[in-house]
């Protein structure tokens, strides 16, 4: 029979690209939720056994630990040795011949063997084993740099080892042994240090003799005890002789000025005084004498006719207040007045000439005085020079031999002393407790594998399990239309196995728990008829087969669900038992088998009606049995009887649906050759059941046979860790749980059981732990 036209797979047709070659942290989640056991078992054991290492390695091979502090600088370089004044500590620092040590190349020194060899031959004279001699480890805790100077720190010495007693020891043993060192380098570096200045005071008391005969030649050779102070006595002279040209120069001016006084008539009352450097002052006539320092007193020439002149002038003044103007008396006073003037005159000027003749000599005097001070002045820088640079050399040879000195007297002090330039702070000390192997550690190692181990057993396990495992990955790998699923339900496990009598414990399941679950696969039956209405838009189905790819995958069980299911919904509805091989649908709805379709296959005579059973209490719901088991099913199957009776049945008008329960279609002709005549076929996929190449191959057979393929219902063998999208309206995740198919207790298809031996027990034993593993 041809595929019905107008067949629609919208949602479900594989045009879709495939999703899963892209990386999917929800499909990542869901092997971690369908693995947990084995993964929480993997990481349980891992870590159980890493904590009973640990705890073995610690009760038998125990680490000890322990440790003192030391406050270390450089054993040679210390801080406090370099001070006092620069050339002091400059030389000390040349004796020391210091040089920059970093502490961390200070702390390999302190872990090299030859530091540490003494320490551990002590420890085997004292009877230590060589398995048992501690390890050594130096590292810094605490660093601090000095800006002029080494730098010091405190620094932790750690040791461990098996024996608490023998590494208590040796702590002890290191620690003298450190501040040994650290004092015999001291030692050493001071030592020679001492042999360095005595090579140098030789030279040191040559260059400052020699230095101080040079300075004295220098004093000799030009006639000075200071310099510098000689230089500012001769500025002072220098200044004080061109004050004394300057009052000279100002003295010239005023004698010009009484000359011209004098020669205009104007004659001087008073007389004046020259000083011995040429200057002049004026008097008060004959009686003007001298007063200060340097000045000679002398009257001027013709000082009797100032006296007189000055007697006349007085009597004209007392006779013009009592003559007349033209009296005797005064004309005669006036005429004596007029002889005198002209004598008075001449005698003033020779006095001036000769007062300006003087002041003109003792200028000149000055004026070679400062030029010869001036000269010698001129020169006195260059002899300063040469005297600052001897005694500059001379105060450097004096300084390093008195730091010289100082040196010596401190580095013997020193050498004296024999003090450690190290201090313990923290004793050495060794904790009871082992410290390796850590428990802490070991935990986490143990942790961190079983984590990595339980990880590669889940995705191991998931490898291995080659089955389908959500309703998704068959769609997208069959890619197929996916007409529905069915959930768990804890009620159909064992219905095979124990061949119980469905149809009256259905109708019980109204409450509870059960009721709960009745409400999930009624809900996925009608979902799966509402996909079977909407598949054709010309012509309704009227007939489909349901197979499946291997026994025990609940097909016969699925038909009769869908059967009620639809009875309850009002349809008219038959199921068709197709299995000629091992019927089961008589025995899950308590009917008898004496006829069924074998008979109507057989008997051309036959009335189908005559061999229809209803289902009792369930109106519109009929069942054809199997029938009597003929020899050759599959040639029953394809024979043109065979079509004629699926028309038959589909023209009646009797039933708006029959379904027919047909034998796996792997291994098996029967269920192509049902198909053929039908309007569709079913395949049904088990999860975590059927291996995923088998639908597959099942597929390909029921196309060969040119049989409709209508798409795939998957059905969940066992509750589900995870919840798979689209499925179970958000009430939970439930599977289909059967034991149910044609061959009791096989877990294979016909083919593969008839092809190979049983398999042996061991792997038998594999493949049920797996299944526990899952579950």
């Amino acid at each position: 029979m041809a595929t019905p036209a107008g067949f629609v797979v919208a949602e479900y047709q594989g045009g879709e690209e495939k999703e899963g070659s892209n990386f999917d942290v929800g499909d990542l989640l869901r092997v971690f939720r369908r693995r947990q056991k084995p993964f929480l078992i993997t990481l349980a054991l891992i870590t159980a056994v890493m904590a009973a290492r640990t705890l073995q390695e610690r009760y038998l091979h125990p680490v000890y630990a322990g440790n003192f502090t030391l406050l270390i600088s450089d054993p040679v370089n210390e801080p406090n040795e370099t001070s006092g004044s620069g050339d002091a500590g400059a030389l000390a620092s040349l004796a020391r011949n210091s040089s920059s040590v970093d502490l961390p190349t200070l702390m390999q020194v302190l872990q090299s063997p030859s530091v540490l060899d003494p320490v551990f031959e002590a420890l085997k004279k004292e009877g230590v084993a060589a398995n048992a001699l501690p390890s050594i480890s130096v590292g810094m805790t605490k660093e601090v740099s000095q800006e002029a100077g080494p730098s010091f720190g405190v620094v932790a010495v750690q040791a461990r080892g098996p024996d608490p007693q023998a590494l208590k020891r040796g702590l002890e043993l290191t620690e003298k042994a450190y501040l040994a060192w650290a004092t015999s380098q001291r030692q050493e570096r001071l030592s020679d240090g001492v042999r360095f200045l005595e090579q140098q005071e030789p030279r040191l008391r040559s260059n400052s003799e020699r230095l101080q005969l040079n300075l004295q030649r220098f004093r000799e050779a030009n006639t000075l005890i200071q310099p510098s102070e000689e230089a500012v006595a001769l500025r002072t002279q220098l200044e004080q002789l061109q004050q004394r040209r300057l009052a000279q120069q100002g003295e010239r001016r005023r004698l010009n000025e009484l000359r011209a006084d004098v020669a205009n008539g104007r004659l001087a009352a008073r007389g004046f005084r020259i000083n011995e450097e040429g200057g002049s002052q004026g008097g008060t006539g004959a009686g003007a004498s001298a007063s200060g320092g340097g000045s000679v007193s002398a009257n001027l020439p013709g000082q009797s006719q100032l006296d007189e002149l000055q007697r006349l002038e007085q009597e004209i003044a007392e006779a013009e207040a009592n003559f007349q103007p033209g009296s005797p008396v005064l004309v005669s006073l006036k005429a004596s007045r007029a002889l005198l003037l002209p004598r008075i005159q001449e005698k003033q000027m020779q006095a001036v000439d000769a007062a300006l003749r003087q002041n003109g000599n003792a200028i000149n005097t000055t004026q070679v005085q400062i030029g010869r001070l001036e000269r010698q002045f001129q020169s006195q820088p260059e002899v300063l020079r040469q005297f600052e640079s001897l005694q500059k050399r001379l105060q450097i040879a004096d300084g390093n031999l008195e730091s010289y000195l100082r040196a010596r007297e401190q580095f013997q002090l020193e050498i004296a002393q024999r003090s450690s330039p190290w201090k313990v702070i923290s004793a050495s000390q060794v904790s009871g407790v082992p410290v390796e192997p850590s428990l802490g550690r070991g935990l986490l190692n143990g942790l961190m594998l079983g984590l990595l181990g339980g990880v590669a057993v889940a995705f191991l396990r998931e490898r291995l399990d080659h089955v389908f495992h959500s309703p998704m990955e068959v769609r997208e790998e069959l890619n197929m239309p996916l007409l529905g699923h069915m959930p768990y339900v804890a009620f159909f496990d064992g219905v095979r196995r124990e061949k119980r009598f469905l149809i009256s414990e259905l109708d019980q399941q109204n409450s509870g728990d059960a009721g709960y679950q009745r409400f999930f696969y009624q809900e996925s039956l009608r979902n799966l008829y509402t996909s079977l209405r909407f598949l054709s838009t010309d012509k309704p189905l009227r007939s489909v087969a349901i197979t499946s790819t291997m026994p025990a995958e609940g097909k016969s069980l699925l038909n009769v669900l869908l059967a009620k299911t639809l009875c309850e919904l009002g349809q008219r509805v038959l199921l068709v038992d197709g299995d000629l091989r091992k019927p089961q649908i008589h025995h899950r709805l308590g009917l008898d088998n004496l006829r069924g379709l074998s008979n109507l296959l057989t008997e051309e005579a036959a009335d189908w009606r005559e061999v229809v059973q209803a289902v009792p209490n369930y109106p519109g719901w009929s069942v054809l049995t199997a029938g009597l088991l003929p020899p050759d099913p599959p040639r029953l199957l394809g024979s043109e009887r065979m079509d004629q009776i699926v028309r038959t049945l589909a023209d009646s008008g009797e039933f708006d649906l029959i379904l027919y329960d047909t034998p796996p279609a792997l291994g098996l002709a029967d269920a192509a050759l049902i198909a053929q005549h039908l309007d569709g076929i079913i395949l049904l996929v088990s999860l975590n059941r059927v291996d995923r190449g088998l639908p597959a191959q099942a597929l390909e057979r029921i196309r060969e046979a040119g049989a409709p393929l209508l798409g795939v219902v998957t059905n969940a063998r066992r509750k589900s860790n995870e919840k798979e999208p689209g499925y179970g309206y958000g009430y939970g995740s439930y599977g289909m749980g059967t034991a149910y198919g044609y061959y009791s207790g096989a877990s294979e298809s016909p083919i593969a059981s008839s092809s190979r031996s049983p398999l042996p027990r061991a792997k038998r034993g594999l493949k049920k732990l797996g299944r526990w593993l899952d579950r």
